[in-house]
Order: structure tokens, then C-alpha cells, then sequence
């Protein structure tokens, strides 16, 4: 399972660090539901996804891509 370490101040968009030192945006959209939230990441190694509701330390989202199943677990960044 992968970490994806979330600032909760930064509501809109973000910059975000996984536990096996990669990056990736976290950005706020619009949906028919509400507020989304799109993760995108500049490694090939983990797949983008979007999650419809805001981010909530200890979520754990599981993710099906053509290169298989991964997991990641949202964290709050400690400052």
C-alpha cells in the first residue's frame, strides 16, 4: 500500500508526496455530486483516480488500472 500524504488546509489544489518518494497533484472538481477530488501522479508507477468526496485522513482507496490493482491510504501531513 502506498501513502499519499495530504496537506487538509490546502482544500483547492496540491502538491503531494508518496511514501515511496514520488509526487502528484491533488486537485478540487466540480461533479454532479459536489466537490471530487482528482489524483494525478508524475510516476508511470501509480495510476490517476478520483475519489467523490473531500480526502479524510485514513482513507483507503483501492484502484483497478491495466496494469492492475494498487492501494494508496490518505495521511495527513504532519507539520
Amino acid at each position: 500500500m502506498t501513502t499519499i500524504y495530504v496537506d487538509p488546509s490546502k482544500k483547492k489544489e496540491q502538491i503531494v508526496k508518496l511514501s515511496d518518494g514520488t509526487f502528484g497533484l491533488m486537485k478540487a472538481e466540480k461533479q454532479k455530486s459536489g466537490i471530487g477530488y482528482e489524483f494525478e501522479f508524475t510516476s508511470h508507477m501509480h495510476p490517476s483516480f478520483e475519489m467523490a468526496h473531500a480526502p479524510v485522513n485514513g482513507d483507503e482507496e483501492t484502484v483497478h488500472s491495466i496494469d492492475g490493482e494498487q492501494q494508496f491510504k490518505i495521511q495527513w501531513l504532519n507539520k
